[in-house]
């Protein structure tokens, strides 16, 4: 291509590639103000400040009324329900799932994260008359059920700042996690040994555990989860299906394109602003 560096692609227009940037920033750092912005970007506050209004504009970003600080526009909702579709991340899991389910004859849940809550994207649901099963396109807090306190492990250093902020610790039951410093133990626990249990945190009744699945660059994307009356799945019984669970969710992985290779963290590494 002639002087065209080797690294860089001829089809580059700058305005675009900042207003992306804007985008993947607030995934990052969500309820932020445009100085703050600026600063983690490197560029003028009013250029910035003309690419958010324009993504606020098409749905892209949100301001809100009382801070006046941006976070991530409905759009991306559609926009990532459309790609998990073209992603076939529920056709890849499907089957998997259901092998899981018809192992224990409970439910299996995946789900991602959304503004502080559990997205379900698939659920196989278990053949008994009582069963413990979401449907697709439900939401649970994030701090109290399985997949979400996978998610929040995986979610980078600001996880907890970003669960205390958007929905705070609200005791769904006499065992929801309540308090910053025990919620972060938590956190740690679940990466240090692979795998989370909600055990009777987000409704009394009911228990699961959870495993992270991880995309081809290793980042948590999903979280996968076997779910139970807790008569049926005691603490014990949980803790030994940890390992069919996060069996079946590192095979998910690895049909996603995951090496292997454990990555805790999974934060991306920051572009800079052409």
């Amino acid at each position: 291509m002639g002087n065209q560096p080797e690294n860089q692609s001829p089809y580059r227009i700058g305005s675009l590639e900042r207003a992306l940037l804007v985008v993947d920033t607030l995934a990052e750092v969500p309820d932020t103000s445009v100085a703050e912005l600026a600063q983690l970007l490197g560029v003028a506050k009013g250029s910035l400040f003309r690419h958010l209004k324009v993504l606020e504009a098409n749905g892209y970003v949100l301001q809100s009324p009382g801070t006046k600080r941006y976070s991530l526009g409905p759009r991306l909702l559609y926009l990532g329900h459309a790609a998990r579709q073209q992603l076939r991340l529920p056709e890849v899991a499907a089957p998997l799932m259901t092998a899981l389910r018809d192992r224990f004859n409970e439910t299996v849940h995946m789900g991602v994260l959304s503004r502080g809550e559990v997205v379900h994207v698939e659920v196989a649901p278990s053949t008994h008359p009582v069963k413990m099963a979401a449907e697709v396109g439900d939401r649970t807090w994030a701090n109290v059920s399985g997949l979400g306190k996978v998610l929040r492990a995986w979610g980078g250093d600001d996880a907890v700042e970003f669960v205390l902020r958007e929905r705070g610790l609200p005791s769904l039951t006499d065992r929801t996690i309540v308090e910053r410093a025990a919620l972060e133990a938590e956190l740690e626990r679940i990466r240090s040994r692979g795998y989370a249990i909600d055990d009777e945190e987000s409704a009394r009744g009911l228990r699961c555990v959870a495993a992270p699945v991880r995309d081809g660059r290793g980042e948590v994307v999903c979280a996968l989860s076997l779910s139970s009356p807790a008569e049926r799945l005691s603490l014990e019984e949980a803790e030994e299906a940890s390992a069919a669970v996060i069996e079946t969710a590192d095979e998910i992985s690895r049909r996603l394109g995951w090496g292997g290779e454990r990555a805790a963290g999974g934060r991306r590494r920051r572009k800079e602003v052409v």
